[in-house]
């Protein structure tokens, strides 16, 4: 017990001192207030016109993502495809992909167009882009909400439902049953495609490299704010300050509304142990347009993959493995693909090591804490999730700034991005932990204990033995986020020599284009992070059950 309450303060003060020490910093070096460099914010060169972009890409990518997403979860939840499984992974992996791939996939895909139609693309056509990116990535937020409640609704609801006079049409049943059902669900994921789109850094940065979101503009002050040279790190300092918390009200107060609005879904109540959907083939109107949407899914990935093998020459594209050679070579970038894969591999097996049993043990309290003290279990919840309320990038800078500008000498230290990449999984495997251990049957354990197990039998014997599909899920997801892991890493790993596959790919896309090698290279080292994704993902989907949802 003594072990469980020291690895959980451990964790709050982890989670909470570097962000102290990192605003105690900025605010020491900044010449004025938060209020006076909030008012100031949009007058510096640096951050003109970024927070009304934020929102405004933030706002389109949400509208754009339900309009998308939210026939694609109908068609998912209310009918039983062949390889219907396969098909929840196609739509899916999208959120679990590291965002450099999805901007790298559909810079690719904009360099086809381009080719094919004789057109370069404009800052316009990137912006669109950028949209379309978000509503790709986030896809999989709303399919989780919704496809669950869809799929498992009690059919009776609905039959009961045409047999009332406001129930005889499709428009009346949609407009006076399933809207009333699905608003929470569609409102809460909705919220949390605004939260990612707002702290969206790798697609803003390479798709639009023209404009910059609060994210950008904060990585791009992280060289120098902190400082303790004011002439140097003064508007650097205030530029982060201002903009880090901008960005964290936003966040928590569209977390808690996401929370809310969860708090008021009605699925639980009307769903049935069994499986509501209707069997439909690919040879319908339903399956053409369902095989639209695979093309979209796997458009970006194709072309990134088939990207690699092609340097531009002129305006024409020709086949070449001189990408493979860069990437693996290393003549393009201060380390070659096999070392960073090797690095980002051994972070993410570490990550798993300690992140699994932190997250397990926050997860067991939270839900002990829920029986016998529920305010406490909420408190705990909220401290948990915090990382979640921040973003990578946030994430990075703290740590940079309280950490390694407070003891300058650990600013070279290898276990540095482990302290970032623990941060940004824990929350995760938390709330994938914690709505399995409330399914649990809790008179199992208490037959067991009768017969006299102990703890350690029960532990090893019935929960873990239970909870192992929940707990693969969460290593895998894990592994995925860790692999791929770039806002923080940017921030802390470009200028050590601990650098991860996606800081190598973005280190080779910053670089001036002039050289037509960069873009294979980039994309060589993409595909081999993009494969390792999809595979790990696909592998464990299947232990996911119809049903579970609303939660990552």
């Amino acid at each position: 017990m003594k072990i469980r309450y020291l690895i959980i303060t451990s964790w709050v003060v982890l989670v909470i001192l570097p962000l102290l020490l990192a605003w105690n910093q900025l605010d020491s070096v900044a010449e004025r207030n938060i209020f006076e460099t909030i008012l100031d914010f949009n007058n510096k060169f640096q951050t003109k016109d970024s927070i009304s972009f934020t929102f405004l890409v933030a706002f389109l990518s949400t509208i754009l993502t339900i309009i998308i997403g939210l026939p694609l979860a109908w068609n998912l939840g209310r009918y039983n495809w062949p390889y219907h499984n396969l098909l929840r992974s196609i739509f899916t992996v999208p959120f679990v992909m590291p965002s450099i791939l999805v901007a790298m996939g559909f810079l690719a895909l904009l360099d086809w167009i381009s080719i094919l139609i004789g057109h370069n693309h404009s800052n316009e056509t990137r912006f669109y882009t950028l949209l379309l990116a978000h509503a790709w990535f986030n896809l999989a937020l709303l399919i989780r909400f919704c496809e669950p409640l869809l799929s498992t609704i009690d059919s009776s609801y609905e039959e009961a439902c045409r047999l009332l006079p406001s129930g005889k049409t499709k428009i009346s049943r949609l407009r006076n049953f399933w809207i009333p059902l699905m608003w929470p669900n569609i409102a809460a994921s909705s919220a949390l495609v605004f939260v990612f789109s707002f702290t969206s850094f790798a697609l803003v940065k390479f798709i639009t490299p023209s404009e910059r979101n609060l994210e950008v503009v904060m990585a791009n002050q992280s060289e120098w704010a902190g400082l303790p040279i004011p002439s140097l790190s003064r508007a650097p300092s205030e530029i982060v300050l201002a903009s880090s918390t901008i960005q964290l009200i936003t966040i928590i107060l569209a977390l808690l509304v996401s929370s809310w609005l969860q708090s008021r879904s009605l699925g639980h109540h009307l769903s049935s142990l069994k499986d509501g959907r209707i069997s439909v083939s690919f040879k319908s109107a339903r399956g053409i347009y369902l095989i639209l949407m695979i093309i979209f899914i796997i458009s970006p990935m194709l072309s990134l993959i088939s990207s690699s093998f092609m340097v531009r020459e002129n305006d024409s594209m020709i086949f070449s493995l001189q990408g493979w050679e860069s990437a693996f070579g290393g003549s393009h970038s201060p380390t070659n693909a096999y070392q960073s894969l090797k690095s980002s591999v051994g972070y993410a097996i570490m990550t798993i090591m300690l992140s699994l049993p932190i997250g397990f043990l926050l997860a067991d309290t939270i839900f002990n804490l829920e029986k016998t003290n529920p305010k406490s279990a909420t408190i705990l919840d909220v401290l948990v999730m915090l990382p979640l309320a921040l973003s990578a990038v946030m994430v990075g800078l703290g740590v940079l700034l309280g950490l390694m500008r407070t003891e300058p000498e650990i600013a070279r230290s290898w276990w540095i991005p482990l302290y970032g990449h623990l941060m940004l999984t824990t929350p995760f495997v938390v709330r994938v932990l914690l709505p399995a251990m409330r399914n649990l049957n809790p008179h199992l354990e208490e037959a067991a204990a009768l017969l006299g197990a102990n703890y350690l039998k029960r532990l090893f014997f019935i929960r873990l033995s239970l909870l192992k599909p929940s707990i693969i899920v969460a290593s895998s997801l894990v592994f995925a986020i860790s692999l791929g892991e770039f806002g923080a890493s940017w921030v802390v790993l470009r200028f050590t020599e601990y650098t991860t596959l996606p800081v190598m790919i973005g280190d080779l896309l910053s670089r001036p284009g002039y050289d037509p090698i960069l873009r294979p290279a980039a994309n060589a080292a993409g595909t081999i992070l993009l494969l390792i994704t999809l595979v790990l993902f696909i592998s464990v989907e299947r232990f996911r059950p119809i049903g579970s949802g609303g939660e990552f």
